[in-house]
């Protein structure tokens, strides 16, 4: 009879857990569909788009004193030079400035050589899926400068931003922009 007695228990114990199994999953069951009726409800409510995308906020900051904005269409990357050729809207923006690796050792200097090709392929990939602008602003309200050559023979300046994952990041920047060799239209919008 001693040897009974823990099977039987056991026996017990399975049931009475596998009855109560099915109560406590019935509350779950209807708070999900709870759950699931006030999602689509949400996603309505979402504010629309603005066609800038993550760069809204930064665009119209750099136009509050005057300036232009057009798509950009193609970004080249020339690899071997670290560097962009921009192209937008209303023709060629030009080659942006030369990246620099930076690192003590060779294998830095390889890990940062990656992280810049990888920034530059999500550039054009960007730009060819309309998701990066070219802006040119007035140099006052333009970061200082990021070269450091002192030019400011134009009160113009030029900045390329782009809408990564979510994300406004600058891709380059013109530290002077020469109206004379802007597009008619383009050096249009920058007198309305």
């Amino acid at each position: 009879m001693n040897t009974r007695l823990p099977v039987v228990l056991a026996v017990a114990l399975l049931s009475a857990a596998i009855a109560t199994m099915p109560a406590d999953a019935a509350p779950r069951k209807k708070h999900t569909r709870t759950l699931a009726a006030v999602s689509p409800a949400a996603s309505v409510a979402q504010p629309p788009t603005d066609r800038f995308l993550a760069c809204d906020v930064r665009v119209r900051e750099y136009l509050r004193e005057g300036g232009a904005v057009t798509r950009v269409t193609k970004i080249e990357v020339d690899d071997a030079r670290l560097q962009l050729n921009i192209q937008h809207e209303y023709g060629e923006a030009g080659k942006s400035s030369r990246k620099y690796l930076r690192g003590d050792t060779e294998e830095e200097m390889r890990k940062n050589l990656r992280g810049i090709l990888d920034e530059f392929a999500a550039a054009a990939k960007a730009a060819t899926a309309g998701r990066a602008w070219y802006v040119v602003a007035a140099r006052k309200v333009m970061p200082d400068s990021r070269d450091g050559s002192g030019e400011t023979t134009s009160p113009w300046t030029a900045v390329v931003l782009a809408d990564f994952d979510g994300k406004c990041r600058p891709i380059t920047f013109y530290q002077s922009v020469d109206r004379t060799k802007l597009d008619p239209e383009l050096n249009k919008k920058l007198d309305e």
